[in-house]
């Protein structure tokens, strides 16, 4: 290859060439991508995904090229460089023990009690689900945002030390809280209750205000999905203050009747704050950045990201609303508002299909992309289901039935958000990881297992409305299945990311493929 760098070169071919391009990619904000050697991808697909300058990036990289070099160019992977690896692995690991491993073993359990309102398993389910959207959902957003949100603002990440604290915060907040729900009442439950809520805020608020900071420090201008993530960290807070006091009144119940009925008021709406509001926000405001652009999707003819962004809040706290209007007052009034919660909700979530433009033609196929286009599947599917959620209830004869509603939260939290953490884990790590993903495996094996699960989850649990005995004996091999695929997934993104620090130079070297995965 001649001595001119152009768009179609390799960010790795760059830097092997000329290390000292570093600093050139480090001031248009690709700082630390792909560790010592760089990404494999071409630069033209860097410049594209955080929205440089081609020809000036060019320009500016052909002459550091030519400047002869005084002093070799040294690498430094700092802290902010590889921070995501942490909350990753924590993630993989928290999904893979108290989040995801005791939702199948209550799973089994109700499967073997065939009945899904079991009181004596109401601890287990509300620490697996605190597990789940905290150490799951959570520490995979903070990684992303602390690695990715820098870049995309074109400035490095406020105090890494800081954010590197947020992680042991979460760790230790989610512990106490699993300790304190499996204790349920008295003194010591109490206690740790209290300190897990005291530690899980303060990483919040360390976190949104390093987000925050990292933002203002940035020159670049303002994109229109910022307002997704600042509504996102705003729900978190929100739902983080809902689930502390949550736990004090589940806590706090004197017996099984008062029990059943805090649960059955707060309950639903934390988890519409945890997942409409926070999951779906954030999710949202991602996919707006970072999928068309990095599977090469295009624009969208029409922007409608303000109409989604206020449907999406507005639809939430109708639904809150009205569904705590209705629970303490009785009055069936309250079921329209919330009905048309519902049909708003189902609104926004084809909107933002039509936005992100899923379902068009990728130009840059990669073995993520089926997870991605996966989980907005589900999206419609769980959002679709909502409208029909009191209709269902008046054609069983309950007026709410558990195993719908319940159908579609599993088609919401597994199938589009764990689906999306999925797909877009995959893509990042190996970017980051500077290693081609035509090295790695397709994860057929991840995705069909986990697509087979939730789907055979979410029609079991409603049919355990209309054949009970057929539906609960097979309901708990649904969740050995999702494990299953979590796990498998989980081994192979923990092996890349063990790569990108071990052996970045032997992968760049060498032209046989990575073990499988």
């Amino acid at each position: 290859m001649s001595k001119c760098i152009e768009a179609a070169t390799s960010v790795a071919e760059i830097v092997r060439l000329c290390p000292s391009a570093r600093t050139i990619f480090d001031r248009h904000g690709l700082h630390g991508c792909g560790g010592e050697h760089g990404p494999t991808e071409p630069l033209e697909f860097f410049a594209r995904v955080h929205q440089v300058d081609l020809p000036a990036l060019l320009k500016d990289l052909n002459a550091e090229l030519e400047k002869p070099e005084t002093e070799p160019y040294v690498y430094h992977e700092s802290l902010a460089d590889y921070i995501y690896r942490r909350f990753f692995k924590s993630g993989i690991a928290i999904v893979l023990s108290l989040g995801g491993l005791w939702g199948v073993i209550a799973l089994i359990q109700i499967s073997l009690g065939k009945e899904l309102l079991q009181p004596a398993l109401l601890p287990a389910i509300h620490a697996h689900a605190h597990a789940m959207i905290f150490g799951w959902v959570g520490l995979f957003v903070m990684g992303f945002a602390y690695q990715s949100f820098p870049r995309f603002k074109v400035t490095t990440l406020w105090k890494p030390k800081l954010a590197n604290l947020t992680l042991y915060l979460m760790l230790g907040g989610i512990l106490l809280r699993v300790t304190g729900d499996m204790l349920q009442h008295g003194p010591w439950a109490l206690t740790l209750g209290g300190f897990s809520v005291a530690a899980e805020m303060t990483a919040i608020g360390l976190f949104l205000t390093i987000i925050l900071k990292t933002a203002h420090q940035s020159l670049s201008p303002h994109n229109p999905y910022e307002i997704f993530i600042i509504a996102a960290l705003a729900w978190f807070v929100i739902q983080a203050i809902f689930d502390g006091f949550f736990f004090f009144a589940e806590a706090t119940a004197v017996n099984l009747q008062q029990t059943v009925f805090r649960t059955a008021l707060l309950d639903a709406p934390l988890r519409d704050f945890q997942l409409f509001g926070f999951a779906a926000l954030i999710t949202a405001g991602v996919s707006q950045r970072f999928v068309p652009v990095v599977y090469g999707l295009g624009q969208p003819r029409h922007d409608r990201q303000k109409m989604i962004f206020w449907l999406m809040n507005g639809s939430l706290v109708l639904d809150v609303s009205s569904y705590l209007a209705l629970m303490l007052t009785g009055n069936a009034f309250w079921g329209i508002p919330l009905e048309l919660s519902y049909i708003l909700m189902a609104v926004w979530a084809v909107l933002l299909v039509i936005q992100s433009r899923i379902f068009t033609r990728t130009t840059q196929p990669d073995r993520s992309w089926k997870f991605i286009r996966a989980a907005y599947v589900w999206l419609l599917v769980a959002m679709i289901m909502l409208p029909f959620l009191v209709p269902y209830g008046v054609l069983t004869g309950e007026g709410f039935s558990h195993a719908f509603w319940g159908a579609h939260l599993h088609a919401f939290t597994v199938g589009f958000i764990s689906m999306m953490i999925v797909g877009v884990s995959s893509r990042v790590v190996s970017i980051l990881a500077g290693i081609d993903s035509k090295q790695l495996t397709y994860l057929w094996g991840p995705f069909i297992l986990l697509n087979a699960g939730c789907a055979g989850r979410v029609l079991l649990q409603i049919l355990t409305d209309w054949a009970p005995n057929a539906a609960y004996s097979f309901i708990g091999i649904t969740g050995v299945m999702e494990l299953g695929a979590l796990a498998w997934w989980g081994a192979g993104l923990w092996r890349v990311m063990n790569l990108s620090k071990v052996h970045r130079s032997n992968v760049l070297k060498a032209p046989a493929p990575l073990p499988a995965q």
